[in-house]
């Protein structure tokens, strides 16, 4: 049996048309592959260390954490402002990981 970590990291590395982003939605999770192949975990919550709940274009929650899989260690915030919008498609989440702070 194939593990979801597994499935997901063999996602991440099938080849895309080009380096363009993608999004990965499983049940309550959101992942975003960047544009460097790199895949991550996206949550909102109130601060990074409660970052949880899936995100959400409707979210007023202020932060989204990426989480890369297997390395805590990198773990990026972004912190929004009340009026920003927080989309959740390819694009927009790779603009997102790229304007956070590493945590």
């Amino acid at each position: 049996m194939v593990s979801t970590g597994s499935f997901l990291a063999a996602l991440a590395v099938l080849p895309g048309e080009d380096d363009a982003p993608r999004v990965i939605q499983q049940f309550t999770s959101i992942f975003l592959v960047s544009r460097h192949g790199d895949l991550w975990r996206v949550c909102d919550g109130d601060s990074p260390d409660s970052a949880q709940t899936a995100p959400s274009s409707r979210s007023t929650l202020p932060v989204r954490v990426f989480a890369p899989l297997g390395r805590k260690h990198q773990m990026r915030a972004r912190t929004f402002a009340s009026f920003e919008p927080r989309e959740v498609d390819p694009e927009s989440l790779q603009m997102q990981l790229d304007e956070s702070e590493i945590r």
